[in-house]
């Protein structure tokens, strides 16, 4: 190589440096990156995305929900105090060390009758790694609810357990004559992420307490969160009937409704396979992407042509089976055709409502919040878990279908509420469709947790007004003698052998 030609390269790899130089600078401007760091700032897809990540993304939408009366915006700042960790004991850090890989099942204390029909009926493929359990017998003999919390416990990335294992703080089992009790019941959804420091059940406890002692009102208001990751409406019923009518709750509030949801159920896609599903993982492909802006550009315009710029990706046409003679404007909520294990909700909320009324307690039902509807634009990199979510778990289902199922789901628990005079509570209704206020969608990030609770507290404050006004709230406690459900020992462990060793 000639000594001409060598200064061509090192002329032509300089000017090729600059410019690559000169677009990261232009980039980084462009995107609002850092110019004095290397490092840039977490993953945004495009300037005006990485500009509105600087505002919280509940207050984007705070000024538009209608405040209950007497109730102040201010309060929305405050937060209830975090409550305190437990330590843990020399039983639990053991059984932490011996399933490292499962930070939430080893602690759950199951039902022993489910522990007997799952070993039983399914050997080998249920549970996990689980070779030993915490275990209660239930008081009526059926496998719900399936597990329940130990209590006063705080594993690892848990929250805080009270006496009776649930969410929030410690109770008393009799109920004090000036306390309105109120008890929320469901799923992931209704106890919220463990790692969360409140769920939003424990942010209203504390707002409606707020508003009570603003405006004179000599009462206390309780909170109840029975909620259960993974669990369908019988073990709701069965918490209701079984741990939350021995504790007298004035009102049940059901706020469950995606552990039963089957949008698939009502579709037929006979050409799904000439659609497969979309590849792109969002994942970072490189550690390049955390300091050039050029490099995330380059690889967002591939991800763009490859048709993954967070659209909702092509997918085969689908056929409607709806049941024939089911009403989907207007549903009868008894209506045993109805779709996607309606019947069995429906039916578990009579059960709710049979063991409540003689209690002198109501249930309430919520709508449920689901993120999808036709159109939605997801962020590749911010809303990874949602597009995967609706896209992978629930392919080759449409955005489109997904709302219309889920707003289906909300016509029959309202239909429910009036035909049987139970609250109906639209939380759907006056939540709004942000994706950055979801991890999935179905579960809220704490931002979007936070604005559920300020929904549900401006739903429920009339509620209280409206039964002190008529003298029902609060009303004289009601003994209903020793919580049976609880009245036993706790961290009994059996083995999944001796489980196994029963099964005849």
């Amino acid at each position: 190589m000639t000594a001409r030609t060598l200064a061509r390269l090192v002329a032509a790899a300089g000017t090729f440096a600059i410019g690559v130089l000169f677009l990261e600078l232009a980039f980084r401007v462009i995107d609002r990156q850092p110019l004095g760091r290397l490092a840039l700032v977490a993953s945004p897809a495009s300037a005006p995305q990485a500009a509105a990540s600087a505002v919280r993304p509940d207050r984007r939408h705070l000024d538009r929900i209608a405040l209950a009366h007497g109730v102040d915006r201010a309060w929305y700042d405050e937060l209830p105090e975090p409550r305190p960790r437990l330590p843990m004991d020399a039983q639990l850090m053991a059984r932490a060390a011996a399933y490292p890989r499962d930070p939430y099942t080893p602690f759950y204390e199951f039902n022993r009758q489910y522990l007997r029909d799952q070993i039983c009926g399914q050997p080998g493929s249920v549970f996990g790694e689980l070779r030993d359990f915490f275990y209660f017998d239930p008081v009526d003999g059926r496998p719900f609810p399936t597990f329940r919390h130990l209590p006063h416990i705080s594993p690892p990335a848990w929250f805080v357990t009270n006496n009776f294992g649930w969410r929030g703080a410690d109770l008393t089992p009799a109920r004090r004559d000036d306390t309105i009790r109120i008890a929320f019941v469901g799923g992931s959804t209704t106890v919220d992420a463990y790692s969360a420091p409140f769920s939003h059940p424990e942010m209203v406890e504390h707002w409606l307490n707020r508003w009570a002692a603003t405006n004179a009102k000599s009462v206390r208001i309780e909170i109840i969160n029975a909620g259960r990751t993974g669990i369908d409406t019988r073990s709701t019923a069965a918490i209701v009937a079984t741990e939350l009518v021995p504790v007298d709750p004035d009102l049940v509030i059901f706020d469950g409704g995606a552990n039963q949801f089957w949008p698939g159920q009502v579709l037929r896609s006979p050409l799904r396979r000439v659609f497969p599903k979309p590849t792109v993982t969002f994942r970072e492909r490189t550690f390049l992407e955390r300091y050039s802006a050029l490099v995330r550009r380059a690889l967002s315009a591939w991800d763009r042509a490859r048709g993954s710029n967070g659209d909702e990706p092509a997918k085969p046409p689908a056929i409607v089976n709806w049941p024939t003679g089911v009403n989907e404007a207007s549903p009868n909520p008894h209506d045993p055709r109805l779709p996607m294990d309606l019947p069995q909700v429906v039916g578990n909320l009579d059960d709710m409502r049979a063991a409540l009324t003689p209690a002198h307690a109501e249930l309430a039902v919520s709508s449920f919040v689901w993120l999808a509807h036709a159109g939605l634009k997801l962020d590749p990199i911010r809303h990874a878990n949602i597009y995967r979510y609706l896209n992978d778990t629930f392919w080759p289902i449409t955005y489109a279908h997904v709302r219309r199922m889920a707003d289906f789901q909300n016509r029959v628990f309202a239909a429910y509420a009036r035909e049987s005079g139970a609250t109906f509570i639209d939380i759907d209704g006056a939540f709004p469709r942000d994706p950055d206020l979801f991890n999935d969608p179905i579960h809220l990030n704490e931002t979007g947790l936070q604005l559920e609770a300020w929904i549900y507290l401006q739903q429920l404050v009339p509620i209280i007004e409206a039964r002190m006004a008529s003298a029902r709230w609060p009303r004289p406690s009601h003994d209903a003698g020793a919580n049976r459900a609880f009245d036993q020992p706790s961290r009994r462990v059996v083995t999944r052998a001796e489980v196994a060793a029963h099964c005849s």
